[in-house]
């Protein structure tokens, strides 16, 4: 009697460990049955969809109907996910990006490789409407877009030809502020500072057109009643005295605010107007020593370098150019400053030279050329003379 209890109480146990109603061999079949029906239900998630169908097919091996439906899904969404992507790629190539990123959308994340590339392509569609908007930004004149909308450019390409409105930003900036600097003490340069940046984008701010024609307005103001009085006068020692003390002052402040190269060509004008003044000298070693060790100075000095170029102060861009290549530790734009120089060295060539004697650039001129395409830089071409292009593109052969 104690024996048949005890063999009850097992079987009691046994049967209890069990869901109600199924056995162990009844289980996975309810399992597969229950992933199937919640597969069907998943057409908006493929990639979800046919893992339910598959793990269905591994909990029943012998049941082939599970078997071909998760092949055939599979096969299917592989087929489809591959077609997607070659379709993107396609628009892609035509620049069609707003097909190319629907399409791109389209494949699911079931194949890796194919899920990877579709995720590299709408990364880089991502940038390159940065890149739109940038250019964009720059045609309306609103320069604090390009700087912000360049900043969320991460694929380094796209990147560095947004830099390249960026360089145009700060060299609109660097003509402005030209002008400003010289204002009423040298009118006509401020005049050519601010035609510069109103040429580079007829759209920038700070009003260019309507500070040159407050200049003229005001030069003309000035001569009419001064032109039957006016005397030619040479600087007196009062005077030199005093654009010393000018060009001092105007070297400090430049130093403080960062202008290291803008400091550099004040304590040049000391030695113009005072040759063999040591402390002139000195501050200019030792600006140029700072240069060469400090990246964002560098990186300051290649901007002056550009500002010089199209302000078609060529002895200063080249030097500030020479400089910054003399320092490739802290030079991280070395293309961009040997196409400046090769362009320095042929405009002021052509400037020098009539030009039915002119006989081509020099050799100096297209080897900085060839430097800056083998650091695969590329200007950009809308703000180059047609002159400076024909020479480029000869290089590239």
């Amino acid at each position: 009697m104690t024996l048949r209890r005890a063999v009850c109480l097992v079987c009691l146990l046994l049967f209890g460990a069990l869901p109600p109603g199924l056995n162990a061999e009844e289980k996975p079949k309810q399992e597969a049955k229950d992933l199937t029906e919640k597969a069907k239900s998943e057409g908006s998630n493929r990639a979800q969809q046919v893992q339910d169908f598959c793990a269905a097919a591994q909990l029943e091996p012998k049941n082939k109907q599970y078997a071909d439906t998760c092949n055939s899904y599979r096969s299917g969404l592989i087929q489809d996910d591959t077609a997607s992507l070659a379709i993107a790629i396609a628009a892609y190539k035509n620049h069609d990006l707003e097909k190319s990123e629907s399409q791109a959308r389209l494949v699911s994340s079931y194949d890796p490789k194919l899920s990877g590339q579709a995720a590299f392509l709408l990364n880089r569609i991502k940038n390159e409407k940065l890149l739109a908007q940038v250019q964009s930004a720059w045609t309306r004149g609103d320069f604090q877009a390009v700087n912000s909308l360049t900043q969320g450019i991460a694929d380094s390409d796209i990147r560095a030809a947004a830099n390249q409105y960026v360089n145009n930003v700060n060299a609109y900036k660097g003509f402005i502020d030209q002008a400003q600097k010289m204002g009423s003490g040298n009118p006509q340069e401020a005049i050519r500072q601010l035609t510069l940046a109103k040429n580079l984008n007829p759209n920038g701010p700070d009003d260019p057109s309507g500070k040159i024609a407050e200049l003229q307005k005001s030069m003309q103001a000035k001569s009419a009643p001064a032109a039957s009085t006016s005397k030619p006068q040479a600087d007196s020692s009062a005077d030199i005295t005093k654009k010393l003390s000018k060009a001092l002052d105007d070297a400090r402040n430049e130093e403080k605010q960062g202008k290291l190269q803008d400091a550099l060509n004040s304590y040049a004008i000391i030695l113009k107007l005072q040759p063999g003044n040591q402390d002139a000298q000195s501050n200019m070693a030792r600006i140029e020593q700072l240069i060469k060790n400090d990246p964002a100075a560098a990186r300051n000095e290649l901007i002056a370098a550009i500002r010089y170029f199209y302000h078609s102060q060529f002895d200063d861009a080249q030097r500030a150019l020479m400089n910054y290549l003399e320092a490739p530790q802290t030079a991280k734009n070395p293309g961009v400053a040997d196409f400046y120089l090769g362009a320095t060295l042929i405009d002021r060539s052509m400037l020098q030279t009539p030009r039915a004697q002119w006989q081509g650039p020099s050799p100096d001129a297209l080897s900085a050329f060839q430097e800056a395409r083998k650091a695969n830089y590329s200007p950009v071409r809308a703000y180059i003379s047609p002159a400076l292009l024909k020479i480029w593109d000869s290089t590239a052969q």
